[in-house]
């Protein structure tokens, strides 16, 4: 199976689908520069996840719902595990920036939906095996943090 597939190029750059196996399905992939092969370097590294890294991501995300429906005046979600809250997360689209593949470490730049926030959504950033953001999509540069 490949990580990343039908990648074309258009007017936008290039996008195309990448697998994300957390998940177990294909998301779009859209490409900032014309580097697909750091874009495959950003793809193995979002299959190759480490279980701390993923259960990180999962409680930063829950602690996200839960001020969200803090603020919104509804009951908190409640999990056995934080990884029960990937039943309320659907990625949608992985972001590569660009950047030069020699000078970066991968990015994973994620634009996730989610139950609790549908008109924003989620955004992941993680840098190497840093998480760097997990919050509202604002389209953050994964460089800037």
């Amino acid at each position: 199976m490949d990580l990343v597939r039908d990648l074309r190029t258009d007017e936008n750059g290039i996008t195309g689908e990448v697998f994300f196996r957390l998940f177990n399905r294909y998301i779009l992939l859209a490409i900032e520069d014309s580097n697909p092969d750091y874009a495959k370097k950003c793809a193995a590294h979002l299959n190759d996840l480490s279980e701390t890294l993923i259960n990180r991501l999962c409680e930063a995300s829950l602690e996200y719902c839960n001020a969200v429906l803090k603020a919104n005046g509804q009951p908190l979600r409640r999990v056995k595990v934080a990884r029960d809250i990937l039943m309320d997360i659907s990625p949608a689209i992985m972001i590569v920036p660009a950047c030069s593949e020699a000078l970066i470490e991968p990015i994973i730049h994620l634009e996730m939906n989610c139950s609790w926030e549908q008109e924003h959504g989620m955004e992941w950033i993680v840098r190497g095996n840093r998480v760097l953001y997990v919050g509202a999509f604002v389209g953050q540069d994964p460089f800037e943090l």
